[in-house]
């Protein structure tokens, strides 16, 4: 589509947007889901043949039209909830109009996979070329830009700035993990529930996003791409300006079955995604969790270069599987040079813990001591990173604990660029406590957590792999 770049962009900063087909039985759902517009400087309309609807959206403050050509502006986003069968008349209209974009909610085209459904959606599919319109779905709750008001539901938080962009087919997983993301500290830039795709598919999304100043990394829920060589070509010059995580579904032969009938994607081997990955230098994800974590990782920590990590467990036991998970993954633990065993030796004894790598005892108990340990491994050459287990209950039964940690790393931090971050493990006894509220008390420091050895060692397992594949495709910056 000519020019789609500049149409979108008036998509994602409409200073009008209609709403076609709100009802009182759903709550007025999409006409409280852009009403953060109205507060943020635009203008929403609430577009129904029905007058009967009128009196709720008027009593919500918003002005009540018959026509998308009854709205006295250009309008620039339109957001469509009505039968299947009464789109292509919405269409006729939008294009009458000349409207910037278009979000269709509705859903019965060809994910249902009825002749009728697909003519339908073909049809929506060529009025919309034909007049220049991008259409995103159908089928799909549209953009989430909360920076101009545009929200998937009414949940959704509106007048801040991101830098995390996402691509979704599901709806639910683009409303779901933008609120997890937010819990995490990654605001959302922009994010795009983009369902069927029929007109605007994942490529041109994630395209837009390649170039969205505001968007430094690009998260990707998928299940499957319109045309295969166009997002190769795409997804392999989007991840040599900035990562890209895509969580591929719809790889095994049941899951296939259901991505088929909820988005009418068509399935696709496991090892043809890992070489996709191998040659872009996206990142392969496996879920929600992978995907907040690794963006944390790439975020907010100097670039991994190096598969080395110098581990760091409250005991011995927690410190053997430490190193069991990071270097199950392909991380490695290598031990440190004798010199500085030696030289920790020096002011922790060699009875009761170890300091060879991983560490745990004396040589890291005390905040004296911790703080010693990390300038020794922060000055070995074969240690490429740090990862610090902190048990979730420490804070607790040792008050003043978790800010002596937080101290230490800080310290560390203001002498070295080596990556240093936390794994939140479970208390052992059990100790009830907020894994999550751990995790924002270091993040509001500057330091990275993450809830899990598991988590944390697949997270920065992620991020070194990208760096190192980002160097060998594309070479070093």
């Amino acid at each position: 589509m000519k020019d789609l770049k500049e149409k979108l962009d008036r998509m994602f900063h409409p200073k009008v947007v209609a709403v076609v087909g709100a009802k009182k039985e759903n709550n007025y759902s999409w006409l409280r889901n852009e009403g953060p517009v109205r507060e943020l400087g635009g203008k929403v309309y609430h577009v129904n043949v029905d007058k009967n609807e009128w009196p709720g959206a008027e009593e919500l403050g918003f002005t009540n039209v018959m026509s998308l050509l009854d709205i006295p502006e250009p309008v620039d986003y339109v957001v469509v909830s009505v039968p299947a069968q009464i789109t292509p008349f919405i269409m006729k209209d939008a294009v009458a109009k000349g409207v910037g974009g278009m979000h269709f909610y509705t859903a019965g085209f060809s994910e249902t996979g009825t002749k009728e459904g697909a003519d339908l959606e073909a049809n929506i599919k060529k009025m919309a070329e034909d007049a220049g319109i991008p259409v995103i779905g159908p089928n799909c709750l549209g953009i989430f830009h909360p920076k101009v008001g545009l929200r998937q539901g009414a949940d959704q938080y509106y007048g801040e700035e991101g830098f995390m962009g996402y691509i979704s087919q599901s709806g639910s997983q683009a409303s779901g993990f933008s609120m997890e993301a937010k819990a995490s500290g990654l605001n959302i830039s922009k994010s795009v529930s983009f369902g069927n795709g029929t007109v605007v598919d994942c490529t041109e999304i994630l395209a837009y996003l390649a170039d969205d100043p505001e968007t430094k990394l690009i998260g990707m829920y998928l299940e499957g791409a319109r045309d295969g060589r166009a997002f190769f070509k795409t997804l392999k010059e989007t991840a040599k300006k900035k990562p890209v995580l895509v969580w591929k579904v719809g790889l095994t032969e049941d899951s296939a079955r259901a991505t088929e009938s909820h988005t009418r994607s068509v399935s696709s081997s496991r090892s043809l995604w890992e070489a996709i990955f191998r040659q872009t230098g996206a990142i392969g994800i496996k879920g929600v969790d992978d995907m907040v974590a690794t963006a944390k990782a790439l975020i907010n920590l100097p670039p991994i270069t190096g598969n080395r990590a110098a581990l760091l467990g409250i005991t011995g036991g927690h410190a053997s599987e430490m190193t069991e998970v990071f270097t199950s993954t392909g991380l490695r633990a290598p031990a440190i040079a004798d010199s500085a065993i030696d030289e920790i030796a020096s002011y922790a004894s060699r009875v009761g813990g170890s300091f060879r790598n991983p560490f745990e005892g004396p040589s890291i108990r005390t905040e004296e001591n911790f703080e010693k340990t990390l300038t020794i491994i922060g000055n070995d050459p074969s240690i490429d990173f740090v990862v610090m287990e902190l048990s979730a209950g420490s804070g607790v039964r040792e008050p003043g604990f978790i800010d002596g940690r937080i101290r230490g790393i800080k310290s560390f931090q203001s002498k070295f660029t080596k990556p240093i971050s936390v794994v939140i493990t479970p208390s052992n006894p059990f100790v009830p406590v907020d894994l999550r509220e751990i995790e924002r008390n270091f993040a509001a420091e500057g330091i990275v957590a993450f809830q899990g050895m598991e988590r944390g060692a697949r997270a920065l397992l992620n991020a070194y792999n990208y760096h190192a594949q980002k160097e060998y495709l594309y070479g070093a910056g």
